[in-house]
């Protein structure tokens, strides 16, 4: 699939999930609070604040609860999900695939929250991203790592059938681009959710707009035979985990 067929599936994807994002994004809200809770500790300066990726305004609005003071700019390339964002806020319709606008630079703070492994080239562009900081600013990201979703890869092998779900992050090789006195922190986490089937499992992904794929839509069949081979909790429920990466870079 071509790059750019693939960035409209993907903010068509996002577009058509903005009016309930909110209600549905339990993973992201929980990172978001991990972010805050980490950015509390920091020396952070004042100035230019911009969550990249930013969707409905969810992280981007739990800093500022936090930092009351401070306004956090908000950049995205889905516009109905930016229309979800507070009305005051500041906001930048952009595709971040791209270059970053011209007018962002000598940045204090720059945040972004499950968004860099929608991206083509991730290692390249959160280096960009941490070259936009000023002196003694922070970057910081979240993002899910290739080691997620063990249970929907072994279910996929046990009926040769396809895994369809993205390809996520190493977290090793997305950092390879930086100096180890630039990294301040990196830590995963393994985060688990559970449902009553995997129809559901599957239909809490399209909630958030999360559901793009380059690989063929599963049959009836497929979906029946995952079910039954899918992993079941005691409870006869089905886990998805996933791992999650948060790293913190400081330029010096």
């Amino acid at each position: 699939m071509h790059n750019q067929e693939w960035g409209d599936k993907i903010r068509t994807n996002f577009d058509n999930a903005a009016i309930n994002y909110l209600d549905s994004s339990n993973i992201q809200r929980v990172f978001a609070e991990k972010i805050v809770l980490y950015l509390k500790e920091l020396n952070t300066q004042n100035g230019e604040w911009i969550d990249l990726g930013s969707g409905t305004g969810l992280l981007a609005d739990e800093i500022e609860k936090e930092f009351s003071t401070q306004k956090v700019s908000r950049i995205d390339f889905s516009k109905k999900m930016l229309l979800q964002n507070k009305s005051s806020s500041k906001k930048i319709l952009w595709d971040l695939n791209n270059d970053l606008p011209p007018s962002i630079k000598n940045c204090a703070l720059i945040t972004s929250n499950f968004c860099i492994h929608w991206l083509d080239n991730p290692g390249k562009i959160i280096k960009n991203w941490f070259n936009k900081l000023r002196s003694g600013g922070f970057l910081i990201i979240s993002y899910p790592t290739k080691e997620s979703f063990p249970e929907w890869k072994k279910t996929c092998r046990k009926i040769d059938s396809e895994y369809s779900g993205l390809r996520f992050l190493n977290s090793e090789e997305l950092s390879k681009n930086f100096n180890s006195n630039e990294i301040y922190f990196s830590k995963n986490y393994t985060y688990l959710e559970q449902f009553p089937d995997v129809y559901k499992l599957f239909r809490s992904i399209v909630n958030v707009g999360a559901q793009s794929t380059k690989s063929k839509r599963k049959t009836v069949k497929e979906l029946k035979a995952m079910q039954k081979f899918w992993p079941k909790h005691f409870n006869n429920k089905v886990n998805l985990s996933w791992e999650i990466a948060i790293q913190i870079m400081r330029k010096l």
